[in-house]
């Protein structure tokens, strides 16, 4: 019953992280000069193209896949997702050691990171937040099938 609340916590961020990067995307001045930056072949616009090459399904994702970490402008964003890979080998250990207690404080760890990774999409420009989605949604995706694995 705690995986499935703590993936529901985990899908519900997601979800409206989506809906506020789609509502500040409509109609925004700058979403014109977006597409001009692309067409010039802008640095972040080229940044954002090498985050996302070699993209994975979302449906592929399993608790062993190898996702390509990308590289965003906010240092705190790149701090923040390299805190990601140690939470999730220390969930791995204590399912492995099969301790109730620790499962759980890994999993209230792992709600902490969901809930101040949800705010990242503001330190980035636009161009990034696809990136930051996409990145994001994998690693939300990998630690539920980890749940589902054990």
């Amino acid at each position: 019953m705690k995986k499935l609340l703590f993936s529901m916590l985990a899908i519900g961020l997601f979800a409206s992280t989506i809906i506020s990067c789609q509502s500040n995307q409509k109609g925004t001045p700058g979403s014109e000069s977006d597409s001009t930056a692309v067409a010039a072949g802008k640095d972040s616009v080229s940044l954002t193209a090498a985050n996302t090459s070699g993209n994975i399904p979302i449906a592929a994702i399993t608790a062993d896949t190898k996702i390509e970490v990308p590289k965003f402008s906010s240092e705190e964003v790149n701090e923040g997702f390299a805190k990601f890979e140690p939470l999730k080998q220390e969930y791995i250990a204590a399912l492995k050691s099969k301790n109730a207690t620790e499962i759980k404080a890994v999993n209230t760890k792992y709600i902490e990171w969901v809930k101040v990774a949800s705010n990242w999409k503001n330190l980035l420009t636009n161009e990034e937040n696809q990136a930051y989605i996409d990145y994001y949604t994998k690693l939300v995706t990998q630690w539920d099938a980890i749940a589902k694995k054990k």
